[in-house]
């Protein structure tokens, strides 16, 4: 876990030089497409403008528009197909984990209960939950 956590703050570190934005966001959405890499939007991308008519490329899905977009690259610590929820472990808590666990570090074995009394990790909805 030790890893992640030094990485995350190395890349909080980095962002923190950007010019900061002061406005308060009252609510943040967190969209999540499981199954969404950049070959399958592009696909669903492209067969949306073909159904419209067009050649399909030009085409924009909805959230092509949003502001502000981010890319994660999804495998698990010991699995490069990551599996639903060890990923989600790692958007939500920022550490990465093993394939078919849950909020879990590494330390967090498949089929071994007793691994996660000392593998628990918080998330997002435990820091939100402090405010």
């Amino acid at each position: 876990r030790w890893h992640w956590y030094e990485e995350s703050k190395g890349n909080l570190l980095r962002n923190l030089k950007h010019e900061r934005n002061y406005n308060v966001a009252k609510n943040i959405i967190l969209f999540v497409g499981d199954g969404m890499g950049l070959t399958t939007v592009t696909a669903a991308r492209i067969l949306r403008g073909q159904h419209r008519g067009q050649s399909g490329e030009e085409n924009s899905l909805a959230f092509d528009k949003f502001e502000h977009v981010a890319l994660a690259k999804t495998y698990n610590i010991d699995s490069q197909v990551g599996d639903s929820g060890a990923c989600a472990t790692a958007l939500l808590s920022g550490v990465k984990s093993r394939y078919e666990t849950l909020g879990l570090d590494d330390s967090g074995l498949y089929e071994n209960c007793l691994s996660s009394i000392t593998a628990r990790i918080p998330c997002l909805t435990d820091w939100t939950q402090q405010e």
